[in-house]
């Protein structure tokens, strides 16, 4: 009497429901990598803007000294650390430029934030400005047109991105003048990207 030996071979079979769920789980771990590492633009918020101080010279012709603080908070929403090389902040009133504020060399970490802090101080607004001024601070409230520039570029540990972006915030802005807050702004945001020189 002979005996063959037949191989045996041992098959693993996964349900298809597992292999479903195997592929949600890799397709969530690939969606929050792509969350956390895609390079995003930081956000800029206005803070404050406070008219500190505005003295009337009667003499003709009509003018104004106005001091303003401002402060601008600059918010970085990913892993990356931000180098921003430049921030502007300019106001307007009615349309006049009254000044602007830069300043150089902030660094922001990775999902941190910064507050920029800015002093402006001013004259030599139109006589009819001046008025409106002076009408607007009676009542408590004064609209201004600010505009935020940040350039900059992200960098991940020891490495900087040779990508440079560049982000303007426009912002309309109604100030109380009585307890100093923001009460209302509308502010249009524009990115740029450009290539390092």
């Amino acid at each position: 009497m002979t005996y063959s030996k037949q191989n045996t071979q041992n098959y693993l079979v996964i349900p298809r429901c597992c292999v479903f769920l195997l592929w949600i789980v890799v397709l969530a771990l690939c969606i929050t990598a792509l969350f956390f590492l895609w390079p995003l633009n930081p956000e800029i918020e206005m803070e404050s803007l406070i008219v500190k101080r505005a003295k009337v010279h009667p003499l003709p012709p009509l003018s104004v000294d106005v001091s303003l603080s401002v402060t601008v908070k600059i918010h970085n929403k990913v892993l990356y650390w931000m180098e921003l090389a430049e921030v502007d902040v300019g106001i307007k009133y009615r349309g006049h430029k009254l000044g602007h504020v830069e300043t150089r060399g902030w660094h922001v970490k990775g999902w941190g934030s910064e507050h920029v802090f800015g002093e402006l101080e001013f004259g030599g607004l139109p006589s009819p400005d001046v008025a409106h001024l002076m009408q607007d601070l009676a009542k408590k409230r004064v609209h201004f047109h600010t505009a935020v520039g940040v350039v900059g570029n992200l960098g991940l540990f020891a490495f900087h991105f040779p990508k440079i972006f560049k982000v303007k915030l426009s912002c309309e802005v109604l100030v109380n003048t009585k307890n100093h807050t923001i009460v209302h702004q509308h502010c249009v945001e524009k990115v740029k990207l450009k290539k390092p020189l």
